[in-house]
């Protein structure tokens, strides 16, 4: 089945700009899926184009020769080149600024996996000459065609749906958090098999991405901190108890939470503050890029209503949805103080801030003591929205916005800044 994924428009309306698109992202989220979609367009517009798969020995040894004999070839090629598994090239950053800076006519869309090669590729300076586009798992906007043709989701917050709507929606939305939203799951009708695939996936980033950057002594500790980071979900992350849980030094616990964010597997969310002293200011909230992951990694795929961390796996799904829809400029945070007020979630462009909070069941549209003191201490926001199983409700407090909706409409929450 074809998914249509959120940034494919962006990468076909930037075919004619000249910096090279460098497409990255975890394992098995649709990187070579999508470059041959965009190579099926030039295809279908008799644009000029190549494709390069580098795992592929035949493009590898492409690649493998002279520099100049490479620019040379290219430069013959014209229209646009496909680059998939970019980072097994010898030096990508040399080869990108000489294609950028000497070939006219010649249009670079690469992608690479999360493995640490790429992003020693990508330190070096291509400043003004990359376009950088993050390929997340499956939003539920983009997985809910899998499932259902007939319904859509709705198109703004002020949008109401029908109760029928409502509860096809809630029945979808608990499979998708269970499983997540990796692609190669849409085409598993088997539970069995879904379970299958995302405990496979993880023993491949283990085996193939994590193991290459460790000690072979240093693989069971991971495993160890895997499992704790998914039971502090949601949560604040504290390296120092991390790292007295574990026996593990706090130098080694920084270094692998730095592989798991730099490999796109683990979200870590700062702190919102502005100068004022009673936030916390150093203290991060910690998620796995996907749902599905984590579960794989409790070995829990109960059902939604049976879990006793159902408010995490809502956070969780919540935060990604902002986070495959945000537009440029935006950014996300979480609020606490020292005296344990907080707020879910911040929203912010152009310094202002948007506060979020996740429920499960809400009978009434009463405010949360932190976002009222949240409210207190920051008058510029202006609008809030509190997520929950089934209230839909919109009301006006202190001239303010506050809205009352349903989980499946966070995909939105970006668009509230219009």
């Amino acid at each position: 089945m074809n998914l249509k994924r959120i940034v494919y428009n962006d990468l076909v309306a930037d075919l004619k700009r000249k910096e090279i698109g460098i497409i990255v992202g975890p394992r098995q989220v649709g990187k070579t899926t999508l470059l041959k979609a965009l190579a099926a367009h030039c295809r279908k517009n008799k644009e000029r184009h190549r494709y390069f798969d580098l795992e592929m020995p035949i493009d590898a040894h492409f690649f493998a020769r002279d520099f100049k004999d490479i620019l040379s070839d290219i430069k013959k090629e014209k229209g646009v080149i496909f680059i998939d598994e970019f980072h097994y090239l010898p030096n990508a950053t040399k080869l990108f600024k000489a294609i950028h800076d000497g070939l006219r006519g010649v249009k670079i869309y690469a992608s690479g996996s999360s493995a640490i090669e790429m992003h020693r590729h990508l330190k070096e300076s291509l400043a003004g000459r990359r376009r950088l586009y993050q390929l997340f798992p499956l939003s539920f906007s983009e997985w809910l065609p899998s499932k259902a043709k007939t319904i859509k989701l709705p198109t703004g917050i002020y949008s109401k749906i029908s109760s029928q709507a409502h509860r096809a929606f809630k029945k979808y939305l608990g499979e998708f958090i269970i499983f997540g939203g990796m692609p190669g799951l849409v085409h598993e009708k088997d539970i069995k098999a879904k379970k299958r695939l995302l405990l496979d996936l993880i023993a491949t980033y283990i085996q193939k991405d994590i193991k290459a950057l460790l000690r072979e002594e240093d693989i069971f500790s991971f495993n160890r901190l895997l499992s704790l980071l998914a039971s502090q979900e949601g949560g604040l992350l504290s390296e120092n108890s991390v790292s007295g849980s574990l026996n593990y030094s706090l130098r080694q616990v920084r270094k692998d939470l730095a592989i798991l964010n730099q490999m796109f597997l683990l979200d870590i969310l700062n702190p919102f503050f502005t100068n004022r002293g009673r936030e916390l200011k150093q203290i991060n909230k910690i998620y796995y890029f996907d749902t599905g992951i984590y579960n794989a990694i409790l070995r829990d795929f109960r059902l939604l209503n049976q879990r006793p961390d159902k408010g995490a796996l809502l956070e969780s799904f919540v935060l990604h949805e902002m986070q495959k829809n945000l537009h440029i400029g935006q950014e996300i945070y979480y609020w606490r103080t020292r005296e344990k007020d907080e707020v879910d979630f911040i929203l912010v462009q152009d310094r202002i801030p948007i506060a979020i909070e996740v429920k499960s069941k809400l009978h009434t549209t009463k405010i949360s003591q932190g976002m009222n003191r949240f409210f207190k201490r920051y008058p510029e926001c202006k609008k809030a929205v509190i997520l929950n199983d089934d209230l839909y409700k919109i009301i006006t407090d202190q001239k303010r916005e506050i809205a009352f909706i349903p989980h499946y409409y966070a995909h939105l929450l970006p668009l509230l800044y219009q």
